[in-house]
């Protein structure tokens, strides 16, 4: 059992004290009775301070681990704010990657799409390549024209782009269409409805 004990100087040391942590007040309302001096050999009596005053210098430890585990925890970094011109941007980069991945028959195209993303094309559901109209095979396309629109954590864009054919003089142009979502990823696209552009539109 542990006693509270008054810290006392050692003999010979006038100006140093041993250094203890003081109990509670009420914890030392209980004296430590020992033997009369010169009873060697004699037990020491003691009167034991109750059960929560001896918890006293464990519940002390706890609390320093404790704070000491708190200055070493830096916290998850904060997210960056949402600044729109900084998310248009982003967003239409994701509308010009997916395009020119989907005209050159590139799989990374997938990578821009959210897993339910769905495709119509000239008012018909596709799920095959190509999934844009104007786009007939393997070739180049990029973007002409594009505006853009946010709505917190959606954006929808209205994209021209132009494909022109691998080794070919084919040339066709599309409209499209597209609703993103964005996620801890970032921008991705979650529905596309495309056309063809007439070549006077």
């Amino acid at each position: 059992m542990r006693r509270w004990r008054a810290a006392s100087a050692p003999e010979g040391a006038a100006n140093s004290a041993e250094a203890s942590v003081a109990p509670p007040a009420r914890c030392r309302l209980f004296p430590v009775i020992t033997a009369p001096e010169g009873a060697a050999g004699q037990a020491v009596a003691s009167v034991a301070p109750p059960a929560r005053c001896r918890l006293f210098p464990a519940i002390t430890t706890l609390a320093v681990l404790a704070l000491a585990a708190c200055a070493g925890h830096t916290g998850p970094a904060a997210a960056l704010p949402y600044d729109p011109l900084r998310e248009t941007a982003l967003v239409r980069d994701a509308t010009a990657g997916f395009i020119a991945a989907e005209a050159r028959g590139d799989e990374s195209a997938d990578t821009l799409l959210t897993p339910d993303a769905d495709f119509i094309m000239t008012g018909i559901p596709v799920t095959r390549r190509p999934r844009l109209a104007g786009v007939l095979g393997r070739g180049e396309a990029a973007v002409e024209d594009s505006r853009t629109q946010l709505a917190g954590e959606f954006a929808w864009v209205v994209v021209v782009y132009r494909w022109t054919q691998d080794g070919g003089d084919d040339v066709e142009r599309g409209r499209a269409t597209m609703i993103l979502e964005r996620r801890t990823a970032g921008w991705r696209i979650r529905h596309v409805h495309s056309s063809t552009v007439s070549p006077w539109q």
